[in-house]
């Protein structure tokens, strides 16, 4: 199972290095190698019978020797070093052959190339024979594949006790490597499994060129992002004038619109307040119209729009259809039940209805 939520480690000097062999062309022979690029390589591969060198430079490959592990390989290695200054200045990389290494190529998910070290410690056991504790490895990306949002990578590794078994040799005969590389993988930037322990020193001034570089770029694109805005600033101190002058204007437009607004709502209200409101007189005249002479009324709330009448009638039901004909009333109906008043044999009813504007519109006025 991939572990992903492990806190990923920003390789300084990895990047660094990649970075300066990206830009390493631009730089002339001289300066690239003061500053630690072009170098020739010497490499070095362990065998059974000791050590055998080539040299890898511009010109192309040329073997430089080969001696065993014994008392007379240090000397043989000082006088091969002073006849041939170009070894002293080369990079000494250890190369690993197929019996001392492991090379495995495998698919990961994308996500995991934000944190593919980690990755690769936490698979180890699953894709090797071993534990990441128990070698040192590299891994780089080989091919990203958008359709399957999967990484196909290679995982390089040498185990710890033979490495550094080897490194042990060589340190003996005179020879601390810059580097470690595996001879199996596809082609490409070299790995480097080199340990901690055995690394030397190395200079600080490339370092320092790289970061004092970094520095000069960034205050270089800072003056030129920086240059027209200086250069323009009348021109943009005159255009933030007029800003301003144009947003009081709009600020005052927009005040004598919020005042007309104002008076044209209070100029209106009454007028719609009238159209809106049934007037008490025209609901009592035309309830007096409606109601026949034979109903007599002995009661009438008014709240709300809404009239409540209760009284006799000789036929109550008769007065739901004459309160609807009128303009001034709506969705009339009973309130209770109506009863028959033994006495005079009228009947009683209580009615409610809705009251309406007749003199106007019920839309208010605009």
């Amino acid at each position: 199972m991939l572990k992903l939520d492990t806190r990923i480690d920003l390789d300084l000097e990895k990047f660094l290095r990649w970075w300066g062999g990206e830009l390493a062309f631009l730089v002339p022979t001289r300066l690239r190698k003061l500053l630690g690029g072009g170098r020739a390589r010497l490499i070095l591969t362990r065998a059974d019978a000791g050590l055998s060198a080539a040299l890898w430079n511009e010109a192309g490959v040329r073997g430089v020797g080969q001696w065993g592990l014994d008392e007379a390989g240090p000397g043989l290695r000082e006088r091969l070093f002073t006849a041939d200054p170009e070894l002293e200045e080369a990079e000494l990389v250890l190369r690993l052959g197929p019996g001392q290494s492991l090379v495995k190529v495998f698919k990961l998910p994308a996500v995991a190339e934000e944190n593919l070290q980690q990755v690769a410690a936490f698979e180890m056991d699953r894709l090797t024979p071993f534990k990441a504790a128990q070698v040192y490895f590299d891994v780089r990306v080989l091919e990203r594949l958008a359709e399957s949002k999967q990484i196909r990578v290679e995982l390089a590794l040498a185990p710890r006790h033979t490495l550094d078994l080897i490194l042990d040799e060589l340190a003996a005969q005179g020879f601390r490597p810059e580097r470690v590389d595996v001879a199996a993988g596809a082609e490409g930037p070299g790995y480097d499994l080199l340990p901690d322990k055995f690394r030397s020193p190395k200079s600080r001034l490339p370092k320092a060129l790289t970061l004092a570089s970094a520095i000069l770029l960034f205050f270089l694109a800072l003056a030129v992002a920086g240059l027209p805005i200086l250069k323009n600033r009348s021109l943009l101190d005159s255009l933030q004038r007029e800003v301003k002058a144009a947003g009081k204007v709009a600020l005052e437009v927009q005040a004598l619109r919020e005042d007309a607004e104002k008076l044209a709502t209070e100029n209106g209200f009454l007028a719609q307040k009238k159209r809106q409101e049934p007037a008490m007189v025209d609901m009592l005249e035309e309830l007096s119209k409606v109601i026949p002479d034979q109903t007599s009324l002995n009661g009438l709330q008014y709240r709300e729009r809404k009239v409540i009448i209760q009284g006799q009638s000789p036929a109550a039901s008769t007065l739901i259809e004459l309160m609807e004909a009128s303009p001034y009333f709506k969705n009339t109906s009973f309130v209770s039940p109506v009863t028959k008043d033994i006495s005079n044999g009228q009947e009683r009813f209580q009615i409610a209805s809705e009251v309406v504007n007749g003199r106007h519109s019920e839309k208010p006025a605009e």
